[in-house]
């Protein structure tokens, strides 16, 4: 495996290991290529972009297109050598990629051996059945490699192996997550040790030894020997020295319990089968006003407008809050991926629908590193949060009980391939705040100076009985240090959001496609969509949590004839 090193200390793996040289057509692996670099003694240039040295003009090296990769996240070079001689290689493979006719076509191409004067068409490497009897035949399969972990033992693997151009959309499908950043009093000090690069540093390295010697549960007894660790002990010493201006009376046995809390707190809060709206409960208190946060803190600068100061500029009395986010931090990690095939819930449910269930699946491929983190990155921007009264929800659906607009959405839980978790959100109440979320979404657009585009919605639902909760946070988010300008929050101030929320709703009322669209009784993806379309609801994928479904305008307007049963 080649591997570079550049200057700053940064260090790279080239994958595909296979160049072709455009000049003479011939391939070898780029440390074949460095080597023939060395011997003409232009090995310094050849580092910086790699050239055939037997080459007058330098031809640039170009690396093969073609790569193999199996549904368990692997990836490894083409068999180029075994590829022309069959099975038996012969003593000095010396190997060229031709190509016959210049039309493009996949069987023009040939892998040929000049010592040995062996060639084979690449016709097949498309034809998965074809391409998979020959691997057999030369005895290739899958290494079980991933590239970049170059001191890691490969995996075995029975997978089979499948050709790919090294820019197919199908070569990595990344699952990322993301997360408001709320700053919570409970570990305002571990945010402060965070916060600082050589403190920060300190703290994960006293956080490896606590996990060495602490298997299991924390006890006194390995509090004690903690305590006693030189190396632990030094660390919790300089922190406690540093942070001492703002925690006067901070000591070594706080921290570590912060830090042993903090680890606590990760390991029984770590479950995969909690419930995406179970873990935004805690943002969504934080916003909307109910759970104090650490506000000393600028991950976090809001304002919140309660329900009595909004009735005074004569918003609806169905707003119960409005909170405007001057500064919000967005964490985005990247928690695995999938080869082939993607892997997060609802592109797999758009694979089952259209292949059927006994299609075969791609493995998910964690991303987790030794340490117990993933790699993320933070964005800065801001954002508008909304709250809508669950006593007026409540009512509202004692009202539309019975209702065409009610059974319309109740109805599609029968629609054929509508999964299990999608059921919790075919209620008219999700309805409501989805498609609320997106006549607000596309108002803001034409206000803010933000695109649509630019622009993401993060709903807050549940109408679990005492602890209902429906919540639209629109934002915007960019990856530069000093955030966004401010345009968004600004029409959040109830006088304008007055407006806005008007001019959303009045909108609404009448779409291009009405009557067809109003009195749909299924659009869009599997029909769970009623009254939306793209003339009226829909927003860009990439601002809406759930690809454009459980959109109907009926709710918030109510129909032609029945525009009482609107929420609004």
């Amino acid at each position: 495996m080649s591997t570079i090193v550049l200057g700053g200390g940064i260090s790279g793996i080239r994958f595909p290991q296979w160049y072709l040289s455009p000049y003479t057509r011939r391939i070898q692996p780029i440390y074949e290529w460095r080597k023939m670099a060395d011997k003409h003694g232009k090995v310094r240039f050849f580092d910086e972009k790699p050239f055939d040295a037997s080459s007058k003009l330098r031809d640039e090296l170009v690396p093969l297109r073609f790569i193999c990769v199996c549904s368990n996240g692997h990836v490894q070079d083409f068999p180029w050598v075994e590829w022309p001689h069959g099975g038996k290689i012969c003593e000095h493979p010396d190997l060229e990629l031709n190509n016959t006719h210049n039309s493009g076509s996949i069987l023009d191409y040939s892998v040929h051996c000049k010592y040995c004067d062996k060639k084979k068409s690449l016709g097949i490497i498309f034809n998965k059945n074809a391409f998979s009897d020959y691997l057999d035949l030369i005895g290739v399969h899958c290494k079980g490699n991933y590239v970049w972990k170059n001191r890691v033992k490969s995996d075995s693997c029975n997978q089979g192996l499948q050709v790919l151009l090294r820019s197919a959309n199908n070569l990595y499908f990344p699952n990322i997550s993301s997360s408001v950043n709320i700053p919570f009093d409970d570990h305002s000090l571990i945010n402060a040790i965070k916060a600082d690069e050589d403190l920060n540093a300190d703290y994960l390295v006293i956080r490896q030894n606590i996990k060495k010697i602490a298997k299991e549960k924390f006890s006194e007894t390995i509090k004690n020997k903690l305590c006693k660790n030189l190396i632990v002990n030094s660390l919790l010493q300089n922190i406690v020295s540093v942070l001492q201006i703002s925690y006067p009376n901070i000591d070594q046995s706080q921290v570590l319990n912060e830090i042993i809390d903090q680890i606590d707190s990760e390991n029984s809060s770590y479950d995969e089968n909690i419930d995406v709206m179970d873990y935004r409960r805690e943002e969504f208190n934080i916003l909307s006003g109910s759970t104090p946060y650490d506000n000393s803190s600028d991950k976090l600068i809001k304002q919140t407008f309660n329900q009595t100061s909004l009735l005074r500029d004569k918003l609806p009395v169905s707003v119960k809050c409005i909170t405007l986010i001057h500064e919000l931090q967005v964490v985005n990690v990247l928690r695995s991926y999938s080869r082939l095939k993607p892997t997060d819930s609802d592109s797999m449910k758009e694979i089952i629908r259209e292949e059927g269930e006994n299609t075969d699946f791609s493995k998910e491929v964690s991303l987790r590193r030794t340490d117990g983190r993933y790699v993320g990155m933070r964005s800065h921007g801001e954002g508008i949060f909304i709250t809508l009264d669950p006593v007026q929800v409540t009512e509202w659906m004692d009202r539309i009980k019975g209702s065409e607009i009610s059974k319309r959405i109740l109805n599609k839980v029968n629609n054929p391939d509508v999964f299990e978790d999608e059921k919790k959100y075919i209620t008219p109440d999700y309805y409501l705040l989805h498609t609320l979320s997106h006549i607000i979404l596309k108002e803001l657009s034409v206000s803010s100076g933000y695109s649509a585009t630019a622009l993401k919605e993060r709903l807050y639902f549940s109408n679990e009985v005492g602890q209902e909760m429906y919540g639209i946070l629109i934002y915007t988010s960019s990856s530069d240090s000093e955030g966004t300008l401010g345009g968004l929050v600004k029409q959040g101030v109830p006088e304008k959001m007055k407006w806005i929320l008007s001019a959303a709703i009045e909108k609404a009322k009448w779409c291009s496609f009405d009557p067809v669209c109003i009195d749909s009784e299924g659009q869009g993806s599997n029909s769970l969509n009623a009254g939306a379309c793209h003339a009226c609801a829909l927003v860009s994928e990439t601002s809406c949590e759930k690809q454009n479904q459980y959109l109907d305008r009926g709710v918030l307007i109510g129909g032609l004839d029945t525009p009482e049963l609107g929420f609004f």
